[in-house]
């Protein structure tokens, strides 16, 4: 895969942006194809962008965009959960009356220190000496984690408690390498195509909104702790596996049919080494 290796390399060319507090990018974001991974028996490295954002952040919209451009080149690769919490997420008025907020958000939000928008993690590995990056940083940051071999394997299937309206979650999780330190799987429940407002800084939106904007992404629930449910006492043996069985419910007011788990293992320092999602229904 020649091609991508050349192009990661010179992801960094097009996403270059300087950020300041609800920080505004400028166009282009990207160029380039995308990398399919379906079919492939292979275990491959899968990341994940955490994005820091809020409905009423005038340039987040821009780094949402960022992200789906990303997810477009890197495929089932690119795990994203979109985070709303903090100034910016708060419900204001009418036309922002409604809450994305989750106790899960708020908690990561406060822990990391995020004080402005659009901002993110990768894989939660600092790049270029900062954990929290800008979205202009982004695509450099998983142009590296592409490179990076798995240290796990991480195998998601979902079903429905019939007649319960809950849902079962299976996670099977295999060490691939002899690794220190203690893991830790973490489950969320995420949903994509929500229609709501979302500020903007754009003179072909003149009230300072988009009125039916698409949100995707968005954090909706744990279905563990947000700090995970720790896989064993001390570090993993290479050929090692954990399977964990988990029940969660669904707000009536979510679709089930634009709903994924995203699962990822991580390590004591809170670094991300798999991620993987699947859809609710």
């Amino acid at each position: 895969m020649k091609f991508f290796k050349i192009f990661n390399l010179l992801l960094p060319l097009f996403l270059l942006v300087s950020l300041v507090s609800c920080d505004k990018i400028e166009p282009p974001y990207m160029v380039g194809g995308q990398q399919d991974n379906n079919g492939s028996e292979e275990v491959v490295r899968k990341f994940l962008l955490e994005e820091f954002t809020g409905h009423r952040c005038v340039n987040c919209p821009q780094g949402s965009q960022v992200a789906k451009t990303l997810k477009e080149f890197y495929g089932d690769r690119l795990i994203i959960v979109s985070v709303h919490a903090g100034f910016f997420a708060n419900p204001l008025g009418s036309t922002f009356n409604y809450d994305f907020r989750t106790p899960e958000g708020n908690e990561i939000n406060s822990h990391f220190g995020v004080m402005q928008n659009p901002i993110g993690m990768v894989n939660r590995q600092e790049f270029e000496g900062s954990l929290l990056l800008g979205p202009g940083l982004w695509g450099s940051a998983m142009a590296i984690a592409a490179e990076t071999e798995p240290d796990f394997s991480l195998q998601l299937s979902v079903s429905s408690a019939s007649g319960s309206g809950n849902y079962l979650l299976n996670a099977k999780v295999e060490g691939l390498n002899n690794l220190e330190l203690e893991h830790y799987l973490v489950a969320v429940v995420i949903e994509n195509g929500i229609i709501k407002p979302q500020a903007i800084n754009d003179p072909d939106y003149p009230e300072g909104y988009i009125a039916e904007y698409e949100h995707n992404f968005v954090l909706r629930k744990g279905i563990t702790s947000i700090w995970g449910d720790k896989l064993r006492d001390g570090g993993i043996e290479q050929g090692e596996v954990f399977e964990r069985d988990y029940t969660f419910s669904m707000d009536a007011q979510w679709v089930a049919a634009n709903s994924y788990i995203v699962a990822y293992v991580m390590n004591q320092n809170m670094e991300v080494l798999q991620a993987e999602q699947i859809r609710v229904e």
